[in-house]
Protein backbone atom coordinates (compact mmCIF):
# COMPACT_ATOMS: atom_id res chain seq x y z
CA UNK A 1 0.00 0.00 0.00
CA UNK A 2 1.52 3.31 -1.10
CA UNK A 3 0.59 7.01 -1.23
CA UNK A 4 -1.34 6.74 2.04
CA UNK A 5 1.06 9.01 3.93
CA UNK A 6 0.70 6.57 6.81
CA UNK A 7 3.44 6.81 9.41
CA UNK A 8 3.44 3.84 11.79
CA UNK A 9 4.87 4.55 15.22
CA UNK A 10 6.03 2.36 18.09
CA UNK A 11 3.05 2.80 20.45
CA UNK A 12 2.11 -0.22 22.54
CA UNK A 13 -1.51 0.01 21.41
CA UNK A 14 -0.52 -1.10 17.90
CA UNK A 15 1.98 -3.80 18.86
CA UNK A 16 -0.41 -6.54 17.68
CA UNK A 17 -0.39 -5.31 14.08
CA UNK A 18 2.95 -3.46 13.76
CA UNK A 19 6.51 -4.44 14.57
CA UNK A 20 9.13 -2.55 16.52
CA UNK A 21 11.41 -1.85 13.52
CA UNK A 22 9.38 1.00 12.09
CA UNK A 23 11.08 4.24 11.08
CA UNK A 24 8.86 6.57 13.12
CA UNK A 25 8.18 6.93 16.82
CA UNK A 26 4.65 8.38 16.64
CA UNK A 27 1.77 7.28 14.44
CA UNK A 28 0.05 10.00 12.39
CA UNK A 29 -3.67 10.11 11.57
CA UNK A 30 -3.33 8.16 8.35
CA UNK A 31 -1.23 5.60 10.17
CA UNK A 32 -4.00 5.18 12.75
CA UNK A 33 -6.48 4.45 9.97
CA UNK A 34 -4.15 1.83 8.51
CA UNK A 35 -3.66 0.19 11.92
CA UNK A 36 -7.40 0.16 12.59
CA UNK A 37 -7.99 -1.40 9.18
CA UNK A 38 -5.37 -4.08 9.91
CA UNK A 39 -6.89 -4.82 13.35
CA UNK A 40 -10.42 -5.15 12.01
CA UNK A 41 -9.33 -7.51 9.22
CA UNK A 42 -6.82 -9.61 11.23
CA UNK A 43 -3.84 -8.36 9.22
CA UNK A 44 -0.23 -7.40 9.90
CA UNK A 45 1.81 -4.42 8.72
CA UNK A 46 4.64 -6.72 7.75
CA UNK A 47 7.01 -3.97 6.55
CA UNK A 48 7.63 -2.94 10.20
CA UNK A 49 8.84 -6.36 11.39
CA UNK A 50 12.32 -6.53 9.84
CA UNK A 51 15.42 -4.80 11.12
CA UNK A 52 17.32 -2.74 8.52
CA UNK A 53 19.31 0.46 8.27
CA UNK A 54 17.37 3.70 8.32
CA UNK A 55 17.87 4.32 4.60
CA UNK A 56 16.43 0.87 3.85
CA UNK A 57 13.24 1.55 5.82
CA UNK A 58 12.21 4.88 4.25
CA UNK A 59 9.96 4.75 1.19
CA UNK A 60 9.83 8.50 0.38
CA UNK A 61 12.33 11.33 0.55
CA UNK A 62 11.74 15.05 0.25
CA UNK A 63 13.08 16.96 -2.80
CA UNK A 64 15.81 18.55 -0.65
CA UNK A 65 16.84 15.13 0.63
CA UNK A 66 16.56 16.07 4.28
CA UNK A 67 13.32 14.28 5.17
CA UNK A 68 12.89 10.51 4.96
CA UNK A 69 9.52 8.91 5.72
CA UNK A 70 8.20 5.37 5.76
CA UNK A 71 4.74 5.90 4.28
CA UNK A 72 4.49 2.85 1.99
CA UNK A 73 3.78 -0.46 3.69
CA UNK A 74 3.20 -4.14 2.99
CA UNK A 75 0.06 -5.48 4.67
CA UNK A 76 -1.12 -9.09 4.59
CA UNK A 77 -3.18 -11.59 6.56
CA UNK A 78 -1.83 -12.55 9.94
CA UNK A 79 -1.82 -16.25 9.13
CA UNK A 80 0.45 -15.56 6.10
CA UNK A 81 3.09 -13.71 8.12
CA UNK A 82 5.41 -16.72 8.28
CA UNK A 83 5.64 -16.85 4.49
CA UNK A 84 7.47 -13.49 4.24
CA UNK A 85 11.22 -13.61 4.75
CA UNK A 86 12.14 -9.94 4.33
CA UNK A 87 10.82 -6.49 3.36
CA UNK A 88 13.11 -3.56 2.54
CA UNK A 89 13.44 -0.48 0.33
CA UNK A 90 15.46 -0.63 -2.91
CA UNK A 91 17.08 2.81 -3.31
CA UNK A 92 19.23 2.09 -6.33
CA UNK A 93 16.36 1.56 -8.79
CA UNK A 94 15.17 4.53 -10.84
CA UNK A 95 11.39 4.27 -11.17
CA UNK A 96 10.81 7.96 -12.08
CA UNK A 97 9.14 8.73 -8.76
CA UNK A 98 9.92 10.30 -5.41
CA UNK A 99 8.92 6.96 -3.81
CA UNK A 100 11.35 4.10 -3.53
CA UNK A 101 10.59 0.58 -4.64
CA UNK A 102 9.72 -1.80 -1.78
CA UNK A 103 10.90 -5.37 -2.19
CA UNK A 104 9.33 -8.34 -0.40
CA UNK A 105 10.84 -11.81 -0.28
CA UNK A 106 8.07 -14.38 0.00
CA UNK A 107 8.58 -18.06 0.71
CA UNK A 108 5.75 -20.07 -0.79
CA UNK A 109 5.42 -23.82 -0.53
CA UNK A 110 3.93 -25.20 -3.71
CA UNK A 111 1.44 -28.02 -3.56
CA UNK A 112 2.79 -31.06 -5.35
CA UNK A 113 0.61 -32.65 -7.99
CA UNK A 114 0.89 -36.22 -9.12
CA UNK A 115 1.34 -36.63 -12.83
CA UNK A 116 -0.73 -39.30 -14.49
CA UNK A 117 1.54 -41.97 -15.92
CA UNK A 118 0.61 -43.15 -19.38
CA UNK A 119 1.55 -46.74 -20.02
CA UNK A 120 3.16 -47.00 -23.43
CA UNK A 121 2.68 -50.02 -25.62
CA UNK A 122 5.78 -51.98 -26.59
CA UNK A 123 5.21 -53.76 -29.86
CA UNK A 124 6.71 -57.17 -30.56
CA UNK A 125 10.09 -56.54 -32.16
CA UNK A 126 10.24 -60.00 -33.71
CA UNK A 127 6.98 -59.51 -35.59
CA UNK A 128 8.06 -56.04 -36.70
CA UNK A 129 11.11 -57.56 -38.40
CA UNK A 130 9.10 -60.31 -40.06
CA UNK A 131 8.20 -59.38 -43.66
CA UNK A 132 5.18 -61.69 -43.73
CA UNK A 133 3.79 -60.06 -40.58
CA UNK A 134 4.36 -56.58 -41.99
CA UNK A 135 2.53 -57.52 -45.21
CA UNK A 136 -0.36 -58.88 -43.17
CA UNK A 137 -0.38 -55.69 -41.08
CA UNK A 138 -0.64 -53.51 -44.19
CA UNK A 139 -3.55 -55.62 -45.43
CA UNK A 140 -5.38 -55.30 -42.10
CA UNK A 141 -4.80 -51.55 -42.03
CA UNK A 142 -5.99 -51.13 -45.60
CA UNK A 143 -9.20 -53.03 -44.90
CA UNK A 144 -9.83 -50.99 -41.75
CA UNK A 145 -9.44 -47.66 -43.51
CA UNK A 146 -11.38 -48.64 -46.59
CA UNK A 147 -14.64 -49.05 -44.67
CA UNK A 148 -14.40 -45.76 -42.79
CA UNK A 149 -16.47 -42.72 -43.69
CA UNK A 150 -14.70 -39.51 -44.64
CA UNK A 151 -14.80 -37.00 -41.80
CA UNK A 152 -15.34 -33.29 -42.33
CA UNK A 153 -12.84 -32.08 -39.68
CA UNK A 154 -9.20 -32.96 -39.35
CA UNK A 155 -9.51 -34.13 -35.73
CA UNK A 156 -12.12 -36.72 -36.62
CA UNK A 157 -10.03 -37.89 -39.58
CA UNK A 158 -6.96 -38.31 -37.37
CA UNK A 159 -8.98 -40.20 -34.74
CA UNK A 160 -10.15 -42.74 -37.32
CA UNK A 161 -6.62 -43.25 -38.69
CA UNK A 162 -5.16 -43.62 -35.19
CA UNK A 163 -7.77 -46.19 -34.14
CA UNK A 164 -7.23 -48.17 -37.35
CA UNK A 165 -3.46 -48.24 -36.82
CA UNK A 166 -3.72 -49.36 -33.18
CA UNK A 167 -6.37 -52.02 -33.90
CA UNK A 168 -4.35 -53.46 -36.80
CA UNK A 169 -1.17 -53.51 -34.71
CA UNK A 170 -2.94 -55.26 -31.84
CA UNK A 171 -4.28 -57.95 -34.17
CA UNK A 172 -1.11 -58.60 -36.18
CA UNK A 173 2.02 -57.19 -34.52
CA UNK A 174 0.83 -57.68 -30.91
CA UNK A 175 2.49 -56.22 -27.86
CA UNK A 176 5.74 -57.31 -26.25
CA UNK A 177 5.27 -59.69 -23.34
CA UNK A 178 6.48 -58.25 -20.05
CA UNK A 179 9.44 -60.01 -18.51
CA UNK A 180 11.93 -59.38 -15.77
CA UNK A 181 14.77 -56.97 -16.47
CA UNK A 182 17.44 -59.66 -16.01
CA UNK A 183 16.26 -62.24 -18.51
CA UNK A 184 19.69 -63.90 -18.49
CA UNK A 185 19.55 -64.67 -14.74
CA UNK A 186 18.89 -68.40 -14.22
CA UNK A 187 19.82 -71.24 -11.89
CA UNK A 188 23.30 -71.63 -13.37
CA UNK A 189 24.03 -67.98 -12.58
CA UNK A 190 22.84 -68.47 -9.00
CA UNK A 191 25.12 -71.50 -8.62
CA UNK A 192 28.13 -69.57 -9.91
CA UNK A 193 27.45 -66.67 -7.54
CA UNK A 194 27.13 -68.99 -4.52
CA UNK A 195 30.44 -70.67 -5.40
CA UNK A 196 32.07 -67.27 -5.73
CA UNK A 197 30.84 -66.22 -2.27
CA UNK A 198 32.20 -69.41 -0.75
CA UNK A 199 35.59 -68.84 -2.31
CA UNK A 200 35.65 -65.24 -1.18
CA UNK A 201 35.68 -66.34 2.49
CA UNK A 202 39.26 -66.16 3.72
CA UNK A 203 40.55 -69.61 4.79
CA UNK A 204 41.91 -70.12 8.33
CA UNK A 205 45.33 -71.77 8.66
CA UNK A 206 47.86 -72.39 11.37
CA UNK A 207 51.14 -74.28 11.74
CA UNK A 208 52.11 -77.10 14.06
CA UNK A 209 55.40 -77.32 15.98
CA UNK A 210 57.19 -78.72 12.94
CA UNK A 211 56.00 -75.82 10.74
CA UNK A 212 53.49 -77.86 8.76
CA UNK A 213 50.34 -76.01 7.68
CA UNK A 214 47.08 -77.25 9.21
CA UNK A 215 43.87 -76.49 7.30
CA UNK A 216 41.33 -78.87 8.83
CA UNK A 217 39.06 -77.41 11.48
CA UNK A 218 39.69 -80.20 13.99
CA UNK A 219 43.47 -80.07 13.58
CA UNK A 220 43.45 -76.29 14.08
CA UNK A 221 41.47 -76.58 17.34
CA UNK A 222 43.82 -79.28 18.70
CA UNK A 223 46.85 -77.16 17.78
CA UNK A 224 45.50 -74.15 19.65
CA UNK A 225 44.69 -76.32 22.68
CA UNK A 226 48.23 -77.67 22.68
CA UNK A 227 49.62 -74.14 22.31
CA UNK A 228 47.81 -72.84 25.39
CA UNK A 229 48.76 -75.92 27.41
CA UNK A 230 52.42 -75.31 26.56
CA UNK A 231 52.08 -71.68 27.65
CA UNK A 232 50.55 -72.74 30.97
CA UNK A 233 53.38 -75.24 31.55
CA UNK A 234 56.01 -72.57 30.86
CA UNK A 235 54.37 -70.14 33.29
CA UNK A 236 54.20 -72.82 36.00
CA UNK A 237 57.92 -73.59 35.64
CA UNK A 238 58.81 -69.90 35.88
CA UNK A 239 56.85 -69.54 39.11
CA UNK A 240 58.72 -72.53 40.71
Amino acid sequence: MADLNAKIGKEDVYQNVAGKHTLHEITNRNGEWVCEYAISNNMKIISTYYQHKRIHKGTWTSPDGNTLNQIGHVILDANKKGGVEDVRTMRGLNCDSDHFLVKSIIKQKLIGTQMKTIKQRKWNQTNLQDHAMLKQYRTWLHNRLRGKEVQQDIEGEWTQIKEAIIESANEVIQTQTTSSRNEWWDESCKLIMSQKKQKSVLPIFCKDKSGNILSEHGDILRRWRQYFCDLQTINTRNEE
